[in-house]
């Protein structure tokens, strides 16, 4: 018997492969010293916010092919009206919800953006726990295990690069304010999958309204910082604007357009946790762009490559076959439900065979009553 294998793999696992390009694409186009974008961070806030709402664009173009098939329209009234005979309130709040707290996550990486330290990892921990007190979503073994050791993993890099060691005695406070930034990422996404999945919010929808808000409160900083404070200076960007920031710009939107799509699917179809496979991988990009080969790069690579192999283990994509590590995945869980169910089918088959064999010799005997 293998000690690793696969786990449960679906068709689901397509927007994972998808987010996992996209992000290291952005990650790489984000560590691009040849551009002035990413020196203001309002302005680049901006762009990511637009490029958030083009998320409608798929749903428009869904509905538009939809009209030319009269079961998938069909289809489409039928949820539109389950959904209306329902009356599910609160959907505003939640999207609006939603919208200030990625917001407040994006400006808070304005003032952490100089933390080097991986508290993303951290990340694993806070959805873990918002996800299991909003959806009851029990933590086993193979949970705790993938939990410690991608910590683990995660301060030997910052260690070995000295990232933690700087930060701890620089910028504390700000560390203070990235994990916090964290700890809204992870509430943020598992109210995004608590708002699809009891709300009924379509991910288009929800992704276009959050991508709104974000941009309209931006684009409210930059006017305010403009005519009274002056400090970002966002219209000089545009003084020597060239072919070059053309293109990142649009690489920009692209990439996180991209990444931003697929993320709301892996949260509708998955869970929150497996958003972390996601940024596990563009890590990759931000390392091999931004530090040079040494002694420790071994070490900082097969760190990272253990981080997203207990990112899969934990969330069930690839299962430890050893020590009972497997036996509480949800594959085994479910197979093991079907067994006793069956089982319990063929005990109540065999009842009903011995009754009817107990009537069948009865029929052969006579009773008279004197």
């Amino acid at each position: 018997m293998a000690f690793i294998g696969f786990g449960k793999i679906d068709k689901n696992i397509i927007p994972l492969i998808l987010g996992c390009v996209f992000c290291l694409l952005n990650r790489l186009l984000n560590s691009y010293n040849g551009t002035k974008l990413f020196q203001n961070v309002i302005l680049t806030n901006i762009f990511i916010s637009l490029g958030d709402m083009f998320i409608i664009i798929p749903y428009i173009i869904y509905r538009i092919k939809a009209k030319k098939y009269k079961k998938e329209l069909e289809i489409l009234r039928n949820k539109s009206e389950y959904a209306k005979s329902v009356k599910v309130r609160g959907k505003a709040k939640f999207i609006i919800l939603i919208g200030l707290i990625f917001f407040a996550n994006y400006y808070m990486f304005i003032y952490t953006i100089d933390i080097k330290s991986n508290t993303w990892i951290m990340y694993i921990v806070f959805t873990s726990l918002f996800y299991y007190l909003i959806f009851k979503s029990k933590l086993y073994l193979h949970h705790y295990l993938s939990i410690c050791l991608i910590l683990i993993f995660g301060i030997v890099i910052d260690l070995v690069i000295g990232n933690l060691q700087k930060d701890v005695t620089e910028n504390l406070l700000k560390i203070v304010l990235s994990i916090i930034r964290v700890i809204l990422l992870s509430l943020d996404y598992t109210l995004i999958k608590y708002t699809m999945e009891k709300k009924y919010v379509s991910p288009y929808v929800l992704g276009m309204f959050n991508g709104l808000i974000n941009f309209v409160l931006f684009l409210i900083i930059a006017i305010f910082d403009h005519f009274i404070f002056n400090y970002y200076k966002c219209l000089e960007y545009f003084d020597n604007f060239n072919t070059t920031e053309f293109l990142v710009i649009l690489g920009l939107m692209g990439t996180q357009l991209g990444l931003y799509t697929t993320l709301f699917f892996i949260d509708k179809n998955d869970s929150p946790c497996h958003i972390f496979i996601v940024f596990v991988f563009g890590q990759f990009g931000l390392y091999f762009y931004n530090y040079t080969l040494d002694k420790y790069s071994a070490i900082i690579i097969l760190s990272l490559i253990f981080i997203f192999f207990f990112s899969l283990v934990f969330n069930e994509i690839i299962e430890l076959r050893f020590c009972g590590l497997a036996h509480n995945t949800k594959r085994n869980i479910i197979k093991r439900a079907e067994h006793e169910v069956g089982d319990s089918l063929i005990i109540n088959t065999d009842k009903e065979n011995e009754r009817t064999e107990s009537f069948t010799e009865l029929a052969g005997y006579s009773f008279e009553i004197e």
